[in-house]
């Protein structure tokens, strides 16, 4: 059977138990080495596509892409949905009012967001996240509101319950200063979003909260676009076609910055998981050049029976790529594995230990998320095969430049 002969001997210097056991034990821990770089590059990686993902479509899609506000209230409804809706890169229209408030309950208070959405129209913004029996729950009893799951923990309530919205008044009449409005609401639900906004919002039926407003109308209109990076352009686009008095703000401004932290986290852990797997090649050079030193009598015998430069350069060159095929595929296979489940271990983590690891009060999301991509894999494993045969050269062409005459003259 033809065997190659510098692929052989590579092949047998890298599957030999034998020889020096120093140069085994660096040569495993080069192994062990680009494995770990590996799945911890490929894990981190799949993190974080998995928080972009989130923050594109759970985080972005519980929020409007463009808020449209008008000085008091919006009058036309109708007439301004059919100009909104008119916009190529608009998805869907809503009016709500908003106001900031406290809800207290059995003594315990908590500041919240009131939202007043028509429930009959909100599926496109909220319609992942609160069931739809919930909606018609709250568009058919208008003293209910529908608490985030973050509000309702804290004030230790669930459906049915009644709690106290006090909203604040401006203004000051007889020299004092005017007492807030306080309305007493059921519960009528509680729903998740599994995101920061579990912790203050509080849903309501949209003609309740433009009453506490104070305002004849609601106060603006929620926007959702087909293309959300397209947001800035599509609001300058809308005030261009809308009466004078109208004003907008995106998620850009919102949520922007979180974004950009995600990308540029993602960016600087990937960088510095990387420098795990540069360490790790670094270590096939100390391996491969003791190697050299330990295999100069081997390596002078074979010169004298005619072995070439070049294939002195092959064998060294055969068991460096062995080493970081072999480390390669089971990094790849061990960080593919650990992606694809990162998510059920952490949740399994959470169960067991009784606490979670992400809440929602300080982090955009309570879970931990994770999104496989592929051509990562490659990029990844392309990389590190190339390191590992940069990383042998050196080695391999010191291996080549022995002298039999200097080296055999002692044997």
């Amino acid at each position: 059977m033809f065997r190659p002969f510098p692929i052989y001997v590579g092949l047998r210097n890298f599957t030999s138990s034998g020889g020096n056991r120093l140069v085994s034990f660096i040569s495993l821990l080069a192994i062990l080495g680009l494995v770990l770089g590996e799945a911890l590059l490929i894990l981190v990686m799949s993190i974080m596509n998995g928080f972009d993902h989130e923050m594109e479509t759970r985080i972005l899609g519980a929020v409007p892409h463009i808020r449209l506000i008008q000085d008091g209230s919006v009058d036309d409804l109708p007439s301004l949905t059919k100009i909104l809706e008119a916009e190529p890169n608009v998805r869907a229209v809503m009016p709500f009012s908003q106001i900031d408030g406290m809800l207290t309950s059995r003594g315990k208070t908590r500041p919240v967001q009131l939202l007043g959405i028509d429930a009959l129209n909100s599926g496109a913004f909220i319609g992942q996240f609160v069931p739809a029996k919930l909606l018609s729950t709250l568009q058919e009893g208008g003293r209910q509101l529908l608490l985030g799951q973050g509000v309702a923990d804290k004030l230790s309530v669930v459906e049915g319950d009644r709690i106290t919205l006090l909203v604040p008044q401006a203004g000051v009449t007889n020299r004092r200063q005017l007492a807030p409005k306080v309305a007493t609401f059921k519960v009528g639900g509680v729903f998740r979003t599994h995101t920061t906004l579990d912790q203050q919002l509080v849903l309501a039926k949209l003609d309740v909260v433009t009453r506490l407003t104070g305002n004849p109308g609601p106060q603006g209109m929620q926007i959702k676009l087909n293309d959300i990076f397209q947001a800035r352009e599509t609001g300058f686009n809308l005030l261009r076609v809308l009466p004078s008095g109208y004003r907008f703000s995106d998620w850009i401004q919102t949520h922007g910055n979180l974004y950009q932290a995600i990308k540029m986290s993602r960016n600087l852990v990937s960088l510095l998981v990387f420098l795990i797997i540069a360490i790790a090649v670094f270590n096939v050079v100390s391996m491969l050049m003791m190697a050299v030193i330990d295999k100069r009598p081997t390596i002078s015998i074979l010169k004298t029976q005619g072995a070439t430069n070049g294939e002195i350069v092959l064998i060294f060159l055969t068991q460096g790529f062995l080493i970081g095929a072999v480390g390669s595929f089971l990094g790849a296979l061990i960080g593919v594995g650990c992606a694809l489940n990162a998510s059920d271990i952490v949740a399994s983590l959470e169960r067991l230990l009784g606490f979670n690891f992400l809440n929602s009060e300080v982090y955009p999301i309570d879970y931990l998320p994770s999104e496989l991509v592929w051509s990562d894999v490659f990029w990844v494993v392309t990389v590190a095969l190339g390191l590992n045969f940069v990383a042998t050269l050196y080695p391999a062409i010191r291996a080549a430049r022995t002298r039999p005459a200097e080296v055999l003259r002692y044997e």
